[in-house]
């Protein structure tokens, strides 16, 4: 099974409106069948923001809001891995806002080494300006699959 994982989908940290209507569809299509949704934040200054208000895709109480002081999202949280292996979840689908390289790709490495598959996808992972980062050959190398959002499967 998949868990969808966003990271740094505030306002300020994924600025880019066309990432955020390609992003805003896997979201879509996430939730219609009942799938892992994850948000996460790595920004101090967002620690006390309520859940909801956490990333400009509005967590519900169906979703897993986490929060961490590491880039690496499973360093900062650390039963995340257990936790979705629990649930059956193999493959990670990740995207957000990251800056060069940051919590994005810390996260989608760290998700390789506890033993998920990984797609990172390319049209939805963003830099502060709102362009495309430029890591992916990096990932690929590593051993993630980067793809496009409206090219990816889930598998739920």
């Amino acid at each position: 099974m998949d868990a969808l994982l966003l990271i740094d989908t505030d306002d300020a940290s994924y600025p880019s409106d066309d990432a955020m209507e390609t992003l805003g569809d896997i979201v879509t299509r996430t939730r219609a069948v009942g799938g892992v949704l994850i948000f996460a934040s790595t920004k101090e200054d967002l620690a006390d923001t309520p859940d909801e208000e956490l990333s400009i895709f509005v967590p519900d109480d169906e979703d897993l809001v986490l929060r961490s002081d590491n880039p690496d999202i499973f360093e900062g949280v650390s039963d995340l891995a257990a936790g979705l292996h629990d649930m059956a979840v193999d493959r990670i689908v990740i995207a957000g806002g990251d800056d060069a390289p940051g919590a994005v790709y810390a996260s989608a490495m760290a998700a390789l080494v506890c033993n998920f598959d990984v797609i990172v996808l390319s049209d939805s992972t963003t830099d502060p300006k709102g362009e495309p980062v430029t890591w992916f050959d990096a990932a690929e190398d590593a051993g993630a699959m980067v793809k496009e959002t409206a090219d990816t499967w889930l598998r739920m």
